[in-house]
């Protein structure tokens, strides 16, 4: 089969395997090449099928959501497990707090979470990190004031000896479009 004469000469590498992704997709009768979508509405859910990272995938899931539980219920002996030595944690309000000042806010209850709820993700692995972005909505108490906040994360994950840690975490409040993780 020919390709389409509006292509321009191939001469890199790049142009032509993408010319032979065209061939492939217009071979197959595709009309467009996918990327996966961002899975949302997290649940519980059974093995994953992302072949060999998928063990990968699970534990850095499982990891998010014992994260997830320690948060809500301001389990400080937990977070102390969960969070990498030299963790840094950057609030919606840009404020950077490394590890032993977010557990000494939590532990003070300076903050506490009401609900804290996970509305899509996407993770990627990369050898010993994963990277973790998605969107959250949460109700909390700052200071004795009620908040609600909903926006864009983002998290990285180390593996260590002891499995995964949480090494980074930044949030950005605002509207985030329904329907549009």
């Amino acid at each position: 089969m020919a390709l389409p004469s509006a292509l321009p000469s191939l001469s890199s590498r790049a142009a032509r395997c993408t010319a032979v992704l065209l061939a492939v997709a217009l071979c197959t009768g595709a009309s467009r090449l996918v990327r996966p979508p961002v899975q949302d509405a997290p649940m519980a859910h059974g093995p994953n099928q992302a072949g060999p990272n998928a063990a990968a995938l699970d534990a850095v899931w499982a990891a998010e959501q014992e994260w997830l539980l320690s948060m809500r219920r301001g389990d400080t002996t937990a977070l102390r497990r969960i969070l990498s030595s030299d963790h840094i944690h950057v609030g919606t309000n840009g404020r950077l707090r490394h590890k032993s000042e977010l557990l000494l806010a939590l532990q003070r209850r300076q903050v506490r979470f009401l609900t804290y709820d996970v509305t899509s993700y996407d993770i990627r692995i990369t050898g010993t990190a994963a990277i973790v972005s998605g969107t959250y909505h949460t109700q909390l108490e700052r200071q004795g004031v009620r908040e609600i906040s909903q926006g864009r994360y983002l998290r990285v994950w180390l593996r260590d000896d002891g499995g995964w840690r949480l090494m980074a975490h930044q949030l950005t409040a605002g509207l985030v479009p329904r329907g549009r993780p």
